[in-house]
Order: structure tokens, then C-alpha cells, then sequence
């Protein structure tokens, strides 16, 4: 019986870590050619919804609620530049 509880513990924790929701933070909108961007502690988080975030312009400081996603059905432009980022979000809120 403990091992099913740590084991359903375990998996719980690995399923709602890979949803983690950043609340509230100062982010810079970054757009290129690849796509947008949010930049959060040095790090740039690729933007799935860009529609949330056409209205800013690129280096806009904003305040954004985000949350990190595995995967982004969405297909972008495509150009020969690469743009070095931690991975897909979907933005929930944002203003300036």
C-alpha cells in the first residue's frame, strides 16, 4: 500500500512540475524572425499564443503570467536563424 501512494506521489509531482505557472513577473518581449519570445531571468521562453502579445513591440517591458508547455501545435515562420530558448509557453496574462 505505501509503495502505490509513493508511487502515485511520485508521478503526481512529475505531471503538475511540467505545468509550472510563472505569476506576475517583469518580462522584455523579444521578436525575430524565428518567433516571440518572452524573457524571463536571462532566459527566453518561445511565445505559442502570439496573439497575446502582438500589441507589444520588440524590447517592450511588460508584466506577464505564463505557463510552460510541452509542445506548440502552432506553425511559425521559418528562417535560417536559430534562437536559443528554454522552451514553449502559453501566455494567460499580460500588460504593460
Amino acid at each position: 500500500m505505501k509503495r502505490i501512494f509513493f508511487i502515485s506521489t511520485t508521478i503526481g509531482l512529475l505531471v503538475f512540475s511540467g505545468c509550472k505557472k510563472i505569476n506576475d513577473k517583469s518580462v522584455t518581449v523579444i521578436k525575430d524572425c524565428t518567433g516571440t519570445y518572452l524573457r524571463y531571468k536571462g532566459n527566453d521562453y518561445h511565445v505559442c499564443n502570439t496573439e497575446a502579445t502582438e500589441a507589444f513591440a520588440d524590447g517592450t517591458q511588460v508584466i506577464a503570467t505564463f505557463k510552460k508547455i510541452k509542445n506548440c501545435s502552432k506553425e511559425g515562420a521559418v528562417c535560417l536563424m536559430m534562437h536559443e530558448n528554454v522552451g514553449w509557453i502559453e501566455v494567460k496574462e499580460i500588460s504593460h
